[in-house]
């Protein structure tokens, strides 16, 4: 069964040109980025009665698009404050808002009230070595439908769902996170009943470890979810349920190389089927160019009654910055999802531009 949602958006790549830093104080700045993918896939799953199973089985093209805005202050007691708002570029989106939240930062850390990744965001797996999009951690501009076994860090933790999370100052290379989302809900809409069949009274806790030796750098990263869900819906009973999801990793970084690994594990409950996943990548950065070689094993055991479900790929991609904000790329994927595409191969490329 699906899990009611992915750990993170797929708008925002590592390999993406990063945006320009905060204004300073009591200015708005403005950042944008417009994407075009071309891909091309075969898979033996083409049905599209579900949006799980599908795959087009021949090649489309698509954009990704995104405005957004921060602007930062700073108060007389030294107290930092801003806002950051994504806005949705895209036709045909009925989704217009990506994140949308306040943040708070001092001496006692860092707050952020609104839409926006929690704390698991603290956690460290192979697709943070910085992979290219159509890898296993960046399905934007791909039809491959993974089966909720993209990388070890889809743990269905609170997304973008309005929340309150902590970070705590670095302390010698170490932050903490938590995260509390009192439901699934996203932006001005109000819960309306007390119980659904969402994901309800969500904590998030991560722990970060990030530092350098001489010239490698390192960083670990471990993070863990809860949530309840209580509500019956047609063929559901997810009363008194409680799902969670672990997760430990790290990356080392050394001559231009960046390797990574991860593993995760989920317990659905009677909500979705437990699963574990394992995923491993490496990038290779030198001048305007980037190399990237990715791959995920999962294994997804049913607990209602169903089949166990067992998905893998690897992905590779190579990058190149034309110039500042300009950049092209290519990349290609192979595998069995089983809970999917079935067995398939996709090939990607596009062209980015970001101011």
């Amino acid at each position: 069964m699906k899990k009611f949602l992915l750990a993170s958006s797929a708008m925002v790549a590592a390999t993406a040109v990063s945006a320009p830093a905060f204004a300073e104080d009591g200015k708005i700045n403005l950042s944008v980025f417009t994407q075009f993918h071309a891909s091309s896939t075969d898979a033996d799953n083409d049905t599209n009665n579900t949006d799980n199973a599908g795959s087009n089985n021949g090649h489309d093209f698509n954009t990704n698009s995104e405005i957004k805005l921060t602007a930062s202050n700073t108060a007389d007691n030294g107290l930092k404050y801003g806002l950051v708002i994504e806005l949705e570029a895209d036709q045909g989106g009925d989704n217009n808002t990506d994140e949308n939240y306040i943040w708070l930062e001092g001496d006692f850390g860092r707050v952020e009230l609104g839409d926006q990744d929690g704390a698991n965001g603290l956690f460290v797996s192979g697709a943070d070595v910085g992979l290219m999009y159509g890898m296993i951690d960046n399905p934007t501009g791909s039809a491959v439908k993974s089966g909720d076994a993209d990388t070890a860090a889809d743990v269905a933790d609170s997304g973008d769902s309005t929340k309150i999370t902590y970070y705590t100052p670095s302390f010698n290379g170490f932050k903490a996170g938590l995260t509390y989302a009192p439901d699934a809900t996203e932006g001005s809409s109000v819960a309306r009943r007390k119980t659904d069949l969402q994901r309800e009274q969500t904590v998030e806790a991560g722990l970060n470890y990030s530092g350098s030796f001489n010239d490698v750098s390192l960083e670990v990263g471990a993070s863990a979810v809860w949530a309840d869900t209580n509500g019956k819906g047609a063929g559901v009973d997810s009363s008194d349920n409680t799902v969670w999801g672990a997760g430990i990793g790290g990356k080392v970084g050394f001559a231009g190389f960046t390797i990574g690994t991860g593993v995760s594990y989920e317990d659905g409950d009677d909500v979705f089927d437990n699963q574990l996943t394992v995923d491993a990548g490496i990038n290779y950065t030198t001048g305007p160019w980037q190399v990237a070689v990715a791959g995920v094993w999962s294994e997804q055991e049913a607990n209602s009654g169903g089949t166990d479900v067992e998905n893998s790929a690897i992905s590779a991609g190579v990058q190149y910055e034309v110039a500042p904000g300009l950049s092209v790329y290519g990349s290609a994927i192979t595998g069995d999802y089983e809970g999917g595409s079935e067995d398939f191969t996709s090939v990607q490329t596009g062209v980015l531009v970001s101011f």
